[in-house]
């Protein structure tokens, strides 16, 4: 075989290499026919929030926007309240779920991945100089500030058996809870860190005490209802800890 004849071999491989290669990039990146999922959100900054241009935002639409394309899926997130987010879940009406994955609607209706993709501190928060609160037993005879759709990891059960003794004081915003808490209306409010320190900017109260009471870990969440369930969390968790390892995730601090 000819010099040339070899030459003109080994830059056809080259060539048919290089268009494999190609070929790989353009189909991982080119999601018009794939798969469009449905996420739901609450409004629970930083975690999750909707700007003022209507889209989503926070730490975990962060990681939706990495690891859902990564996956090989299109999206669209949905902002609705916990409760409703959570039906919606169950019913098929909304595939994923990015955060906890131990409410109770959630049994035997999902399929749940194991990574911890993020953890949300769960906190008490008082004026003066009251007990903290460290367990649900410490509940008992007090007077808590809830905020409405939350579950607080089953704590909102606990509070609201009246077994318990537990005077529930009910807020349907984050500000309306700590302003409830400012001006004396309650003696105690359950709420979670990140949604917490943003409304002190807004609402500062001085003098203020916090017990931490558990982290509650986040996870992906898809409903049992969605085409190709299974597939798409095991995608989901590959394209996760594909992130990981690059030290894509968690965003450095």
């Amino acid at each position: 075989m000819s010099t040339a004849t070899v030459m003109k071999k080994c830059l056809y491989l080259c060539l048919l290499s290089y268009m494999a290669v190609a070929s790989t990039y353009v189909k991982a990146d080119d999601l018009s026919n794939a798969q469009e999922i449905t996420v739901g959100y609450i409004e629970f900054p930083p975690v999750f929030s909707t700007n003022e241009s209507g889209d989503p935002e926070g730490l975990l639409i962060d990681l939706a926007k990495m690891v859902i394309p990564k996956a090989g899926y299109r999206w669209t997130a949905h902002s609705l309240p916990a409760k409703r987010m959570a039906n919606n879940i169950v019913s098929g009406d909304l595939d994923l779920w990015i955060g906890l994955s131990t409410l109770p609607e959630f049994e035997n209706t999902t399929f749940i991945g194991k990574p911890v993709v993020s953890t949300i501190k769960l906190n008490a928060y008082w004026l003066g100089d009251k007990p903290a609160i460290l367990n649900k037993e410490d509940l008992s005879g007090k007077q808590i500030i809830t905020i409405h759709g939350f579950s607080y990891g089953g704590w909102v059960n606990f509070i609201q058996n009246p077994v318990n003794n537990v005077t529930e004081c009910r807020a349907f915003t984050h500000e309306q809870a700590v302003n409830m808490l400012k001006h004396g209306r309650c003696s105690y409010l359950l709420n979670y860190s990140g949604p917490m320190k943003n409304m002190l900017k807004q609402v500062p109260i001085k003098a203020l005490n916090k017990s931490r009471i558990s982290a509650l870990e986040a996870r992906f969440v898809v409903s049992k209802k969605t085409k190709n369930a299974q597939q798409l969390l095991q995608s989901l968790v590959t394209a996760y800890n594909e992130l990981e390892e690059d030290g894509m995730w968690p965003p450095h601090q």
